[in-house]
């Protein structure tokens, strides 16, 4: 008798969740009889009573701030994998992210998957993330940002040049495509050598495949997701039991593949290079990557450029010295954090401060006339674009407004008290940088003379994991806005999304992704 193939992809498919659901019950068993007994209470922390299913299906940064704006600056939380401490205290922050870093190097979650990605910089722990920083660190540094500008303007120009032409064609922009192939176009050229030409063509596989690296949860993968969270350790006896399955990895499976081949290929070269002796003019970031590294396995000291303040430079002298040398799994697992990170995030700052610009008119003709009064040149020099001051507000208060990173977490390695607030050993920590950030009194446009806490704008973090791509976002967005603002003027209209007078809805991601993608219209200046 013939088997119907719906019939047997349902059973199939029915046999699966059947043993994944009895994974979650066995594993909710045995975690329950270990269960924490302590709770916030005793460290003297409000302890607020919460589903077990609280922020499913919803936006986790707005329940965060109704838990704060109900309880105060710092709230207890407490579920079956132990204690974690919400605050958005500044001062309690400082020490977490500054001052005592060193207890709080670790981030509290754990991303399981077989791809290298997980080896790179942003999920290493303790003496392995400063042996990671001390030799990824130098690879960023501002002088080595001199050597991109060109590169960065001609891809700016490029994507101007497109924006015009929809703009003669009366032609409406999916924008945030379109920055993310310029910021993408970028990533390519100056971090891998690679020949790109990304702006306005069909999508490139590097391009398709650096924006599903970490394909977004929706739907039944997400609630599914959540449920294995209240369980300590469920992902990864998930994913023992079906090893390379998509739905229980997070990072995508042909994304990892292509990238593996294309960066294992490139090292490879690098490497050969370099025995060879072959000098190139311009270096890009893995060229670097592998100098610093091999500078490591010489037992040469990884120096970092100097701290931006007194508490990040005492931090960093405890763990100055030589490291030892990445592995090539750790290599790769670098550049492909430096392919999503690099592209995704400064792509959608520039897509909302464009929309910020087109609903805001006189906001948008102020940059305008300041980039006409301080840039004379095709292309702005470093010196012209430190004097673009109201260009800098605009785009900290597209970030402050909507930081890519909307929460950072750590976890506690030992019990410590910071004014009067116990942190027991192995408690996790979630800094609410939305919430912090989304307060008015911080607007950068409205009040931009006052003194602000160094902690109150944190869009790219802050203390030593502060992102090291800090200094690279600004050069796209700023020269970006440069280009565009000077030939073309940003609209919204009856054919745009939204529309004249709507607001953006985002989806309940942590990633700031729109429900429906913004459309935006341009017109050619005079």
């Amino acid at each position: 008798m013939a088997i119907d193939p719906v019939t047997e992809t349902a059973s199939m498919s029915a046999s699966c969740f059947l043993l994944l659901a009895t994974v979650i019950a066995m594993a909710y068993y045995y975690y329950n009889q270990k269960a924490t007994q302590e709770t916030w209470i005793q460290y003297g922390v409000k302890e607020p009573k919460l589903s077990l299913l609280f922020s499913l299906g919803e936006d986790f940064r707005y329940n965060f701030s109704h838990l704060l704006n109900q309880y105060g600056d710092t709230v207890g939380l407490r579920n079956k994998s132990g204690l974690t401490l919400l605050t958005s205290n500044l001062n309690l922050m400082k020490h977490i992210l500054v001052k005592d870093f060193n207890n709080f190097v670790e981030r509290s979650d754990n991303l399981v998957s077989s791809s290298p990605f997980v080896k790179s910089l942003f999920f290493a722990k303790q003496k392995e993330w400063k042996r990671h920083r001390q030799i990824v660190s130098p690879t960023f540094s501002s002088g080595k940002l001199r050597h991109i500008a060109s590169t960065v303007n001609k891809s700016a120009q490029s994507l101007t040049d497109y924006l015009a032409s929809c703009a003669r064609l009366r032609k409406c922009v999916p924008i945030k495509e379109i920055t993310a192939q310029y910021t993408g176009e970028i990533i390519a050229k100056t971090a891998f050598g690679l020949d790109a030409n990304f702006i306005g063509q069909e999508e490139h596989e590097f391009l398709h495949h650096a924006k599903t690296m970490i394909p977004p949860l929706l739907g039944k993968e997400r609630l599914i997701f959540k449920l294995l969270d209240c369980i300590p350790y469920a992902i990864k006896i998930c994913k023992k039991i079906f090893y390379n399955v998509q739905f229980f990895d997070p990072i995508s499976l042909p994304a990892n593949a292509y990238f593996e081949t294309i960066l294992n290929d490139a090292v490879r070269e690098r490497k050969k290079q370099q025995q060879e002796g072959i000098k190139k003019r311009h270096e890009d970031f893995l060229d670097l990557l592998l100098k610093t590294n091999e500078a490591a396995k010489q037992g040469t000291v990884v120096e970092e450029e100097e701290a931006e303040d007194d508490d990040q430079a005492d931090t960093k002298k405890a763990w100055q010295g030589a490291v030892s040398a990445l592995s090539d799994d750790e290599i790769l697992g670098h550049s492909m954090l430096i392919i999503f990170a690099g592209m995704e995030t400064t792509a959608t700052t520039l897509q909302l401060c464009l929309y910020q610009l087109a609903v805001n008119q006189e906001i948008q003709e102020r940059v305008h006339q300041e980039i006409q009064e301080v840039v004379s040149s095709q292309d702005p020099s470093q010196e012209e674009l430190s004097e673009l001051h109201y260009v800098e507000q605009v785009i900290n208060e597209t970030l402050r407004l909507h930081p890519p990173a909307p929460l950072v977490n750590r976890r506690a390695l030992e019990t410590r008290t910071y004014d009067g607030v116990t942190i027991p050993k192995g408690a996790a920590v979630i800094l609410p940088y939305y919430h912090i950030m989304t307060d008015p009194k911080f607007d950068f446009l409205q009040n931009r003379k006052i003194k602000r806490d160094t902690m109150a704008f944190i869009a790219f973090g802050h203390g030593p994991r502060q992102c090291l791509g800090m200094r690279l976002a600004y050069l796209e967005l700023k020269v970006a806005l440069v280009h565009i603002l000077r030939k073309v003027k940003v609209i919204l209209n009856k054919s745009t999304v939204p529309t004249l007078g709507e607001k953006i809805k985002f989806t309940p991601q942590g990633l700031l992704i729109p429900v429906k993608p913004i459309m935006l219209m341009f017109e050619l200046r005079g």
